[in-house]
């Protein structure tokens, strides 16, 4: 099997199935498989995705797992050589698919691609990352930020400045779609399972470069996200918790922010 695609799911029903209509429709004539892994959804996700895509495999977590979790299943009910993992809200090009194969079969170091994301009215989204520092911790997550909101480090931090025009190694890039070499990932995981949600996208392209593979931004390939951020909205709910849990683990893990 040339490719697998990973699609985690979470009381995202409409988004779910329109992104399953994309891939049904751009990868026509490409050989692949689709995994849903869907986290105990309230909204009837996994019973629509079977009835409407009966190609689609669908694991019915009676629980919600968590991202990484969830992807992990994903991961070991496939077989491609290649991994697309995305998000519900992600709407995928079908040559932007090929031709992020194509690259990694030119590429034998490239171990994970990210591809372009937009946003539904086409203006770029700033998805890919420098690893964090406390400074950028502070100026993001915390409400020091609005005190210097053109901070040059954060710009930095962002690639702000960069016109993301021609594809380079990066240090990391948002998990909402990434394309993944097989043979990269080790122990048969995609993602550390301590990470109930956030920090796992960065975990593991901090891990793939210590091993030795690129991270790449792939702005041939691109692909629109309606970009649901749930830890920007409000000021305590479960998403924004989890990510301050994720990133402890992280620092715990690596023992600081950067490598």
């Amino acid at each position: 099997m040339l490719l697998s695609v990973i699609i985690i799911s979470f009381n995202t029903r409409e988004l779910l199935l329109s992104c399953l209509s994309a891939v049904d429709r751009e990868l026509e004539g490409v050989e692949h498989e689709v995994v849903v892994a869907d986290n105990a959804s309230t909204d009837g996700s996994a019973g629509a995705a079977r009835a409407s895509f009966p190609g689609v495999k669908v694991i019915a977590n009676r629980e919600n797992l968590g991202f990484a979790r969830a992807a992990n299943q994903g991961f070991r009910a496939t077989t491609g050589r290649y991994v697309l993992l995305l998000n519900p809200d992600v709407t995928i090009n079908g040559a932007s698919v090929q031709s992020m194969a194509a690259f990694m079969e030119g590429t034998p170091d490239a171990g994970l691609l990210l591809p372009k994301l937009l946003n539904p009215d086409g203006t770029l989204q700033l998805s890919c990352r420098t690893f964090y520092s406390l400074e950028i911790l502070a100026l993001r997550r915390t409400p020091l930020g609005r005190l210097f909101p053109d901070s040059r480090a954060v710009r930095d931090h962002l690639m702000a400045d960069w016109d993301h025009a021609e594809a380079r190694e990066v240090d990391w890039g948002l998990g909402a779609a990434m394309f993944i070499r097989r043979v990269a990932v080790k122990d048969g995981a995609l993602f550390d399972e301590r990470y109930f949600l956030y920090f796992e996208d960065v975990d593991l392209c901090l891990e793939l470069k210590s091993a030795g593979w690129k991270v790449i931004y792939f702005p041939r390939a691109a692909f629109v996200h309606h970009h649901l951020r749930q830890s920007a909205s409000g000021l305590i709910n479960r998403a924004r918790y989890e990510h301050l849990r994720s990133l402890f683990k992280f620092w715990l893990k690596h023992r600081g922010l950067r490598p």
